[in-house]
């Protein structure tokens, strides 16, 4: 059923994506030839995306009453539009396949899908955020080495770079400074706010890992911007905030602080910071915020 890129679907993961249960699809697939999944080396099924939306057409039809030889009929010849969910799923699973593998050609030809599929934002949303996150449980789980885990991590940072460098946004738009708070090292995710708050109008100042607090709180004084982001993904990070949140509202009262990452996002408590703002648990949020706040102050008020 087309090319072989992109059958990465086990017949496990199909059931949970259709509803249909594996018994049935290996009825399917030798009464009707409906789907036909190609096979790995150890003769494994390997569904992709339009076998995915066959699959889904097929019960649909069976489901409106329309016969099992004719349902197959008309699945297999009706042109099949994977879904966004289950393209950005495809592409997730493709990319980190080719980096596990070393393979950069495949990775690169998967992630110019996602940025042709869907705009900026939504392809870092859903294709490079989920991926940043399977290669990480990948790594905590032992299924990949330091090694694949740092070729992987390096690949879409350098990628996600380059987005940033397409924009160069006004020297009077409002202006954000971005930076991973003393001690953390986990940036890929603040690079990407970098770059959609780039498409969104915003100067970003991106300081990147490990900023020294008082190069920070140095920084912001000199820079005097409308918002800081910083981030972090450790709870000791996270308790460094409280304290550099007062020294850099007493150099720059109109300074707005935006503050996210993983320890934010798994406590409550930590979230408790005076003066500042919690981003979210998700890119989109964080820029919505930053974008109002980066606004606001520009305008002459806080809110």
């Amino acid at each position: 059923m087309g090319s072989s890129a992109g059958r990465v679907y086990k017949i496990a993961q199909v059931e949970e994506l259709t509803g249909v249960g594996a018994h049935t699809l290996r009825a399917w697939e030798r009464r009707y030839g409906v789907p036909d999944p190609e096979r790995s080396e150890g003769g494994q099924r390997m569904y992709s995306a339009a076998d995915v939306e066959v699959i889904k057409r097929m019960q649909e039809l069976s489901e409106q009453g329309v016969p099992l030889l004719r349902a197959a009929e008309l699945a297999r010849i009706e042109p099949v539009a994977p879904s966004d969910q289950t393209f950005s799923e495809s592409l997730v699973a493709r990319i980190f396949s080719a980096l596990v593998s070393w393979d950069e050609a495949r990775a690169v030809g998967a992630w110019h899908e996602a940025f042709e599929r869907f705009d900026v934002e939504s392809a870092l949303t859903r294709v490079v955020a989920p991926l940043l996150r399977e290669v990480g449980t990948a790594w905590h789980e032992g299924a990949i080495g330091v090694a694949e885990e740092h070729f992987a991590s390096n690949f879409v940072r350098a990628r996600v770079d380059l987005l940033c460098r397409q924009v160069t946004p006004a020297e009077a738009a409002p202006s954000a400074v971005l930076a991973c708070l003393q001690g953390e090292h986990h940036e890929i995710g603040l690079l990407m706010l970098s770059a959609l708050l780039r498409f969104h109008g915003m100067r970003t100042i991106y300081l990147g890992q490990d900023v020294p607090d008082e190069e920070l709180v140095r920084t912001v004084q000199r820079m005097q911007p409308q918002v800081v982001a910083v981030n972090a993904v450790t709870t000791s990070g996270a308790l460094r905030l409280p304290h550099l949140v007062a020294e850099m509202n007493a150099v720059s009262p109109r300074t707005r602080i935006v503050f996210g990452g993983g320890a934010f996002d798994a406590d409550l408590e930590l979230r408790a910071v005076s003066g500042a703002s919690y981003g979210g648990p998700d890119l989109s949020s964080a820029v919505l915020l930053i974008s109002q706040l980066g606004r606001t102050a520009r305008g002459g008020g806080k809110s």
